[in-house]
């Protein structure tokens, strides 16, 4: 009996009491199968219809087939799936397993459920948008439908938390895992892949069964492959030599990729039990770490390592990086070795660096791009903040995602969907490729014969960046032969779109179809690189072919060694652009300061985006409005470093920045050139209006107006937390400088001190100030933050010299106890 058994019972009490329910258990317990069929033939659900999620398509076919075989049925029947081109349900369908985007789907064609009775979400510690976004869609509908039943499943969740935020039942099972022995293999400077293939190798003569390596992606599954596969091919042929009569523990083994892009039928040969007398090392990403029991797997080879995609908003693009995984992942991926028996785990880490990595890894809300789910939003009807969400998403990258949605005619200024945006929902593909199809489809309807099947193939092909190569035009007349996956994704889309994909295909629209999909990537050629419309600067591989080309629309470009390099792009006439944005485009008249001439100059441009298309000169006379416009462009431009900057204005920013760093909670203006360049026009504009010359600018007392940007409330708090000057015990006043190396810092003679035990402190004592001690004659002579220790350890010594060069002043034994004074020893007798 499996572990979830024992607490069935438990768990269908807490689903009658509860709308939301947590399940806790451990990997191989049979919550992904065992407890749907068992909810399936429970008399609380025996009429009623289970959605459960999973969050790979893999894991969806695999425990469909499962679950059916144990009713002796096929799938289709009692239990269906559904993932993005593929599905096998009927009206007889009681349990459908779907991905998580196919929930979305479902929701937004039917916002109330109203077939639906349980939703299953499983693996949720794994926290993927989708499930996420669905989550909170589905809290919006129980407020409609109390009798929809939620539970979330995972073997390695917070559960305290999640229980909290959403007054949930928690449901803990032991589980049955059998254990697994945790051995570190300290990293070495070798390859990841080289040093995981290495332990494989070892562990092939060492244990039984299959292996599982886990490898952070693509490039090292390969690399791990080659190895393998040599070393494997070397070891057969010297046995053979040898005529040996026993055979090999590395013979008979098979060597199995398992990625996320592979075919189903690829990824299902890879979890599928060896052949007897064979073994299997299967190199694996995270698609193996949960929801899936490869058969036969005894060792598991954690790298540590996993690939994630972060989106910076700052520049618009997502980066693929390689970071290590959390304590929870890396638990789940031990886990793999004892689903079937005990067994072994190889973690190349050490185990003292393992207890100091992350708990959980991040949620996907965080750092992934947004765009999809921000139409989603819109197309549930909603604004963001109106949501339930377990963990909010960040205001900087929905603004970057509805930018782009209004860029792609999708969303209008209030954040709500277009007609556009209505017809791009119901297509199954992501923003960028629906607004795509949807203007290839315009296109046709205008006369251009074959624009929406040209659509839909370039859809197909853009839907993973990864199967792109060479000549993108070569592959378009060869996607049938040589791609037949993304063949029968290009006739899927062509069925939702209602066209033909013809043969003779229009391949001059090929560069303004992508610019309907990527308006944010039109490229104009600038020195050795180009600036993208988003702003962007990026540069082609050496070499390409497109080098000379003064325009470009970028498909994919990626961070490397700290630049944008653009890996597939095609390039664009001018002309082209103009024509099919004619109506979308408008001119504007820009004024602006031109050094080189000593003189404001008035234009007009059309742009698109960052981009400049035309210009065209423009009468110069310009208005107030219109100078200071021309100096915050200026400005923008060329940083605030082309301002002056007085001392006083350098040390109020350093004191701001300290209010920052020690009053987090405050509500202080940032301080960096990104914060004052996007207040410039509220704290420097209304003085720009007058500025006729470089030099005006130049002489800007910008301490006072940076003043401004502080009310009198934060202007007398900041006096009195992080003043310009310190009092010392003889009542000088001592200007702090907040500029030095190490922090705020005072330079007093140390007469001057006499008497202090303490060193002075800011912000109400939560930071001490250096004090730079001086002799009479103003020579630095000490530093410190810690004056009672000064006078107890170093003060003999400086007395002592101080003495001999400075007879005529006071240089007492015990300076803690003596009276601070600015004046020679026959000063103070009178």
């Amino acid at each position: 009996m499996l572990p979830v058994a024992a607490i069935f019972s438990k768990l269908c009490i807490a689903l009658q009491q509860h709308n939301i329910v947590l399940l806790s258990a451990p990997p191989g317990a049979g919550k992904s199968t065992y407890l749907p069929l068992q909810l399936l033939q429970h008399s609380d659900f025996s009429h009623k219809k289970i959605v459960m999620l999973e969050p790979r398509r893999l894991a969806v076919k695999t425990i469909a087939h499962y679950i059916a075989s144990q009713l002796g049925e096929s799938v289709g029947q009692t239990v269906g799936y559904k993932i993005r081109h593929d599905s096998k349900t009927s009206a007889d369908t009681r349990l459908l397993i779907v991905t998580e985007g196919i929930l979305t789907g479902m929701l937004q064609q039917d916002p109330t459920l109203e077939n639906v009775d349980l939703l299953i979400f499983d693996e949720f510690h794994e926290r993927s948008l989708h499930a996420d976004l669905g989550l909170a869609f589905c809290l919006e509908v129980q407020q409609l439908r109390s009798d929809l039943k939620l539970l979330l499943m995972s073997a390695t969740m917070d559960t305290d938390k999640l229980s909290q935020q959403l007054s949930a039942a928690v449901v803990q099972s032991e589980g049955r895992s059998y254990p697994v022995v945790i051995n570190y293999v300290t990293p070495t400077n070798s390859a990841v892949a080289l040093q995981s293939a290495a332990i494989a190798i070892k562990a092939l003569q060492q244990h039984q069964g299959s292996i599982l390596v886990f490898l952070p992606g693509q490039a090292e599954i390969n690399q791990a492959a080659q190895h393998l596969s040599q070393h494997l091919a070397q070891h057969s042929a010297e046995q053979q030599s040898h005529q040996s009569t026993q055979q090999s523990l590395t013979t008979n083994v098979q060597v199995h990729a398992l990625l996320g892009s592979m075919t189903l039928a690829q990824q299902q040969a890879a979890i599928a039990a060896p052949s007897t007398g064979q073994r299997k090392i299967v190199l694996a990403t995270n698609l193996a770490q949960t929801s899936l029991t490869i058969e036969g797997i005894t060792v598991v080879i954690d790298s540590g390592l996993y690939r994630r995609a972060r989106f910076d908003p700052r520049q618009g693009i997502t980066i693929l990086e390689t970071v290590p995984i959390s304590q929870a992942a890396a638990i789940q991926r031990s886990g793999r070795a004892g689903r079937l028996s005990p067994g072994v785990c190889y973690r190349i880490d050490t185990a003292e660096k393992w207890q100091r990595r992350a708990a959980f890894d991040p949620a996907e809300i965080e750092i992934a791009e947004l765009t999809q789910l921000r139409l989603d939003v819109a197309s549930w009807g909603a604004q963001v903040s109106d949501l339930n969400w377990l963990t909010a998403p960040t205001k900087a990258a929905i603004t970057v995602a509805e930018q782009l949605l209004q860029q792609l005619g999708l969303m209008d200024s209030n954040g709500r969907q277009t007609a556009l945006g209505v017809s791009a929902g119901q297509l199954a593909t992501d923003p960028r490729l629906a607004a795509m199809l949807l203007h290839a489809k315009q296109l046709e309807q205008q006369g251009q014969v074959g624009a929406a099947g040209l659509g839909c193939l370039l859809a197909a092909l853009l839907e993973d960046s990864r199967v792109l190569s060479g000549d993108l035009y070569q592959q378009l007349t060869r996607i049938k032969s040589t791609l037949p996956q993304q063949w029968q994704q290009a006739l899927a889309l062509s069925r939702q779109l209602g066209c033909k994909i013809t043969p003779m295909l229009p391949l001059e629209l090929v560069p303004i179809l992508l610019l309907r999909a990527f308006p944010d990537r039109l490229a104009k050629r600038r020195g050795h690189g180009y600036q993208l419309a988003s702003g962007i600067g990026a540069a082609l591989k050496d070499n390409d072919a497109l080098q000379q080309q003064p325009w470009l629309v970028v498909i994919h470009l990626q961070l490397y060694a700290q630049r944008n390099i653009i890996y597939h792009a095609v390039s664009i006439a001018l002309e082209q652009v103009l024509t099919d944005w004619h109506s979308e485009l408008s001119w504007h008249t820009v004024t602006g300061w031109d050094d080189s001439k000593g003189r404001f100059y008035a234009e007009q441009q059309l742009n698109f985006g960052c981009c400049r298309l035309a210009t065209k000169p423009q009468p110069l006379s310009l208005t107030a409005a219109e100078k200071q416009q021309a100096w915050l462009n200026y400005i923008t431009n060329n940083g605030l470093d082309c301002l002056t900057w007085s001392d006083s204005a350098q040390q109020l920013m350093a004191r701001q920045k300290l209010l920052l760093q020690f009053q987090a909670k405050q509500n202080w203006p940032a301080v960096s050139e990104q914060a004052l360049l996007a207040d410039l026009p509220l704290w420097l504009g209304p003085a720009l209006s007058s500025i006729n010359k470089r030099q005006q600018l130049a002489d800007m007392p910008l301490y006072q107006y940076l003043m401004q940007r502080l009310d009198y409330g934060q202007q007398q708090q900041m006096a009195m937390l992080v003043p310009t000057h310190w009092q010392t015990p003889t009542g000088s006043k001592v200007l702090i400088n907040y500029l030095a190396e190490g922090g705020p810092r005072i330079s007093v003679r140390v007469q001057e001190m006499y008497g202090q035990t303490s060193s002075p402190t800011l912000l109400q004592g939560q930071l001490a100030i250096t004090v730079e001690l001086l002799s009479p004659g103003r020579q630095p002579l000490q530093l410190t933050q810690d004056l009672s220790s000064f006078w107890q350890n170093s003060w003999q010594e400086v007395r002592k010299e101080m003495r001999g060069r400075y007879p005529k002043h006071f240089w007492p034994e015990q300076p803690a106890q003596a009276t601070p004074t600015t004046k020679t020893k026959k000063a103070m007798l009178r």
